[in-house]
């Protein structure tokens, strides 16, 4: 049974949406989540200070709310990967896929037997504990999101590879760290750039597998992306983008104000 909300959104290729956790650092994220009408959040540990124990809690509230929280991880660390999915995580984000041996590996630290060969700890998550045996391993990977981001033309030439990975669900495209790799950051609407996802577009249908925007905040700079068939599932910022931008409006809308 897939109870991953954003797994079977993705799936379904309904609209879901997402944001980075960096600085808040407590289960209080998953209540602004859910109120907000998010159906997922990850914990970035790749540009973040958050240790492993409060992403933990981050992930058991985000179980009883109903909501995905995936980690986003800087590279391939096998006992890294076993620990935030037995502390409840739902999903890795592995940033900066350029080849296919390493989705493989991710897939071989993240998933149980046969399908990978992660050691089986004692789930947290309440739903598998009414199962035992071949059914909760089957239950525990069917519910694990495993995301391949690429960042580098390298990835690109290998996305065909990548892709076909069993056990990888998505590909995201880092678009920040891609345009920056090619001299062109930040310039979304480039012609280069949009050869780039047109090939991954290509790779992702051939598969049967979503592409994710990544990195592309503006409605406008999304819609070719959109058109080539990218996933709707909006990665829309992160918790300090947030804040600051909310401090900032406030600060603004009273110096507009006669004292």
């Amino acid at each position: 049974m897939l109870i991953n909300p954003l797994k079977k959104l993705l799936i379904e290729n309904q609209p879901c949406f997402v944001f980075a956790v960096r600085s808040v650092q407590n289960a209080g994220i998953v209540g602004i989540a859910q109120s907000a009408g998010y159906q997922g959040i990850y914990i970035d540990i790749q540009h973040s200070a958050i240790e492993l124990s409060s992403a933990a809690n981050i992930y058991q509230s985000a179980t009883h709310a109903g909501l995905t929280a995936l980690t986003r991880i800087p590279h391939l660390d096998p006992t890294l990967i076993g620990r935030i999915i037995d502390s409840g995580g739902h999903g890795i984000m592995l940033a900066d896929v350029r080849y296919a041996n390493q989705a493989e590996e991710l897939v071989s630290a993240a998933l149980l037997h046969p399908e990978g060969q992660r050691s089986l700890g004692m789930p947290i998550d309440p739903r598998f504990h009414e199962l035992s045996g071949i059914n909760l391993t089957q239950s525990i990977n069917a519910n694990t999101l495993l995301i391949a981001m690429i960042e580098s033309v390298e990835g690109i030439q290998n996305v065909t590879e990548i892709v076909r990975t069993s056990g990888i669900d998505a590909i995201q495209i880092g678009s920040a760290d891609l345009t920056a790799s090619i001299g062109i950051p930040g310039e979304y609407g480039h012609p280069r750039l949009l050869e780039l996802y047109t090939q991954v577009s290509n790779a992702c249908r051939l598969a049967q597998k979503p592409f994710i925007i990544g990195g592309i905040r503006d409605v406008q700079a999304m819609q070719p992306y959109l058109s080539m068939g990218a996933a709707k599932c909006f990665f829309t910022g992160s918790d300090t983008a947030f804040i600051r931008d909310g401090a900032q409006r406030a600060r603004l809308q009273l110096l507009q104000t006669k004292f």
